[in-house]
């Protein structure tokens, strides 16, 4: 397939945000963007996204928004219900193309446009929605929390799996988790992107200061790190935690060198990476994770788990990686890694960088991933570095 605005092109529909504005700018600058069909609070189109191709529905974010703060507005459920109607509307009077849509936002698309020359891709960043299911399930019960995802929602999510010509995700760590050959054959890894610019090391004062960020408790692991800090006998250490903590395991944490940080605008946030010494994802299911990109421009040496995704582009000059719920590991790790910075560390980084811009995620999209359905085999996309 050649892609080009006049033979319908790459169209992206999200009924939210994730990382589809990057790739829209990326597409954008290729001359292959059709439309960008969103759910989002800003009017305009983001930077780099043509105002033409940005098709938003507004006011759906604004009620997600508000539901926020009380219970008002649509359901999720009705949301994306009125959101796939409205896409399915839109496409159904489009030239055919590409349709890449996330996970959970396209069955009915994906129902109606079969056999009518539309290319249909699913992105599906998490390993397959019943393995993810299944293990933040076990996650919740060890912590004697609940969790909250409907298995309706789960098994319609897969229905759209099978519906889909394609389904690509950023990571072996996903990829593995697709068992049935029906589905492993459609899957391509394809890394995701980041932009962030290089830049110098801050100077270090030799305190040792962590930082991790996700807001998902559960799914992001932040309790084992908890646990990992507790086991540094050092009373100067400070591990500062981007995110939310629910109440009942909050009264559990004490101590005192340990600082819980709310939502809080960009710049501050980049006053925190540019604050501290080692930055920690100690994820139990992270099919990417963006935020190692984000630290290691801003110089700070990782510690993941084996189940961050991101870790087929880290390499050991970078980041320690260990298994999950493992909080003696990220312990030992933590303090390994904060000897890492020096030359190659820099220069690992800036390779990893430069090769892992969103137009190279792009590009691959456009010339391996929405090839010929037919053809797939699994593909094993990953970036030299």
């Amino acid at each position: 397939m050649k892609f080009n605005n006049e033979s319908g092109g790459v169209t992206l529909a999200t009924a939210g945000k994730f990382h589809a504005f990057s790739l829209a700018r990326a597409f954008a600058k290729l001359g292959v963007l059709k439309e960008l069909i969103v759910t989002d609070r800003h009017l305009l189109s983001p930077k780099g996204v043509p105002q033409s191709a940005y098709v938003n529905r507004p006011e759906l974010a604004y009620w997600r928004y508000a539901q926020r703060f009380c219970e008002v507005g649509y359901t999720e459920t009705r949301k994306n219900r009125i959101y796939q109607e409205w896409l399915v509307r839109r496409l159904e009077k489009s030239p055919p193309g590409v349709l890449h849509a996330w996970n959970g936002n396209a069955h009915m698309a994906f129902t109606r446009l079969a056999g009518s020359g539309w290319r249909r891709c699913v992105e599906r960043s998490c390993p397959h929605n019943r393995v993810q299911y299944e293990l933040l399930r076990e996650e919740s019960d060890r912590l004697g929390l609940p969790y909250l995802e409907s298995k309706a929602d789960v098994e319609r999510a897969v229905e759209e799996l099978y519906l889909a010509d394609i389904i690509v995700t950023p990571s072996t760590y996903s990829a593995a988790s697709y068992a049935d050959p029906e589905l492993s054959r459609k899957v391509r890894i394809n890394t995701l992107g980041a932009n962030y610019p290089f830049q110098e090391r801050k100077s270090n004062d030799g305190g040792l200061r962590i930082l991790m960020v996700g807001n998902d408790f559960i799914r992001k692991g932040m309790h084992y790190l908890i646990e990992a800090f507790k086991l540094i006998d050092d009373p100067s250490a400070e591990l500062w935690l981007r995110g939310h903590i629910p109440a009942s395991y909050a009264k559990t944490m004490k101590d005192s060198r340990i600082t819980v940080i709310g939502d809080i605008f960009p710049a501050k946030l980049k006053a925190l990476y540019d604050s501290v010494t080692v930055f920690v994802q100690p994820s139990i299911d992270e099919g990417f994770g963006m935020t190692t990109l984000e630290a290691l421009a801003c110089g700070l040496p990782l510690v993941i788990t084996e189940n961050v995704g991101a870790r087929d582009i880290l390499t050991d000059e970078v980041a320690v990686t260990v298994p999950i719920r493992d909080p003696e590991a990220l312990a030992r790790a933590i303090q390994t890694a904060r000897r890492l910075p020096g030359p190659a560390f820099d220069a690992a980084r800036r390779r990893i960088l430069e090769i892992n811009s969103w137009e190279a995620c792009a590009r691959r999209m456009l010339a391996d991933v929405y090839r010929d359905p037919a053809a797939a085999t699994a593909v094993q996309l990953k970036s030299p570095v």
